[in-house]
Formats: structure tokens, sequence, C-alpha cells
């Protein structure tokens, strides 16, 4: 009974830090391409709360968003039972990220209310991350809710591969940000001071398309025979790009980025015995 149990919280855990993550790759994704987060980042008072966008420390986001996720889990867990029996339970979830998370956060953080009380960022600032925020926090909680509950609000099964796929590329996306530190470290670039533009950020492009279609196909026997094929495209993918867009291609990098985000998605999409 008590086995069961743990497995039951381990379950919930990964599953709140698993959409947290996709969601926040994203929309977080969306909304720096359409709102520009490079311009936005760099005028009067925003640059001074933000680090540079791009900026090889800011690199450490995707990683930092698997703690928070089993955080914001740990904070989910005691009301799971009423959410899973919930027809409304991500109504419940979403209202206490707009009331607590977002508009009434004890921080003065940008789109809550202190913020706009105490802060000097414009107000202006605070309105265009409201999409962003309401919008990954609506998704994060229908998704969560929808996993956990009977009451289902995505029920088919070809709308569950696709999101089960488009969860596999994000998380899998972690283990190119880990092994691009790890490279950052070894050249001790300083990670405070370095950038990376979204022409060196495209390079991850096909590898994560290529994870999203693997995650697709059915496993059965060809397991261990598709996560090969992911590893040998995303590599010559890598080196390929580095070549023809960056000038140089590091075929050390090519042959090593892989190898984690291979394994992250050889784990989530491991057959059930």
């Amino acid at each position: 009974m008590e086995q069961s149990r743990s497995k039951q919280v381990f379950s919930f855990l990964l599953t709140v830090m698993i959409f947290h993550v996709v969601t926040y790759f994203i929309f977080g994704f969306l909304a720096s391409s359409i709102l520009k987060y490079q311009v936005l980042f760099e005028m009067p008072i925003i640059k001074e709360y933000y680090k540079p966008f791009g900026s090889v420390s800011t690199v450490f986001g995707p990683m930092i968003q698997i703690l928070r996720g089993l955080l914001i889990g740990l904070v989910l867990l005691p009301f799971k039972k009423l959410l899973e029996d919930s027809k409304n339970g991500w109504v419940y979830i979403w209202m206490i990220f707009v009331g607590v998370g977002i508009l009434g956060t004890p921080a003065a953080a940008p789109s809550s209310i202190e913020g706009i009380v105490y802060s000097r960022i414009p107000l202006w600032f605070h309105a265009i991350g409201f999409p962003e925020i309401l919008l990954q926090t609506l998704v994060f909680s229908m998704l969560v809710h929808n996993k956990i509950s009977p009451h289902k609000l995505i029920a088919s099964e070809k709308s569950k591969a696709v999101l089960r796929a488009v969860s596999t590329a994000c998380i899998s996306f972690i283990g190119y940000t880990v092994v691009s530190i790890a490279f950052a470290l070894l050249a001790k670039a300083k990670i405070s001071e370095s950038s990376a533009d979204l022409r060196v950020l495209g390079q991850f492009a096909l590898p994560l398309l290529a994870s999203f279609i693997v995650a697709l196909i059915p496993s059965g026997r060809i397991f261990w025979l598709k996560h090969l094929f992911l590893y040998a495209v995303s590599a010559s993918a890598l080196m390929l790009y580095q070549s023809l867009m960056l000038g140089e291609g590091n075929w050390i990098y090519s042959i090593a980025a892989p190898v984690i985000p291979v394994a992250i998605s050889a784990i989530l999409l491991k057959p059930k015995p």
C-alpha cells in the first residue's frame, strides 16, 4: 500500500514537472520570437532588470525548470485528490497560478500588482508579459488535469500521441542545454558575458523535429533502432548546420550533444513491460 502511494506521488510529481517544462519551453519560445525579447530586453530600465537575451547564463533556464516543476508539483500535491475528482480541476490549478503566482505574488515581479506599484518597469511591459504567462499556465493546468483526472479534456489516442511526442522533444532539449553548458565551461567561456543568438539556436531545430517524429513512431521491436536513427540524424544535422550556417563544424560537439537527448527520449518512450 505504501509502495503504491509512493508510486502515485512520484508519477504526479513527474507529470507536473514534464508539463511545466514543455509549456514553459513552447510558450517561452513563441513569446520571445513574436514579441522580440531580444529587442525588448535592451530597452531602458528593462535592460537593468533582465540579463541580456540569449546570454549563455540564461541557457540554464530549461534546466532550472525541472526544479521549478518539481516544486510546483509539491505545492499541488496536497490538492491532488480534489483535482482528480473535480471536472473543473484545471480551473482550480489555473486560479492558484493567476491569483498567487502571477497577480498576487509577494515579490515586485513583472505583471504582478506589487510590480506595477513598486517597480520602475513601464506599465506597457507589465501588460506585454500577460499573454505568455496566462496561456502557459492555462495550458499547463489543462494538461496536468487531463493526465490525472478521469474527466478528460484530450481523449483521442492521436491527440495523446502528439502530446507525448511534443513533451518528449521539449524535455530532450534539456540534454542539449546540459552539453552546451559543459562545452562552454570547458572552453572557459564567461557564462555571464557570452551570448547565443537565434542563428546558433537554430542548429537544434532539426534534431528536435527528429525527436518529435521518432516519438510518434510505434516502438515495438524497433525501439532501439529508431533511437539509433535519431542519434545519427541529430549528429549529422548539427554538423551540417554548423558547417553551412556557422562557418565551421565542431565534430566533437556534434557527436557528443545528441547523447543525452537521445537517452532522455529512450527513457520517456520506453515501452511498459
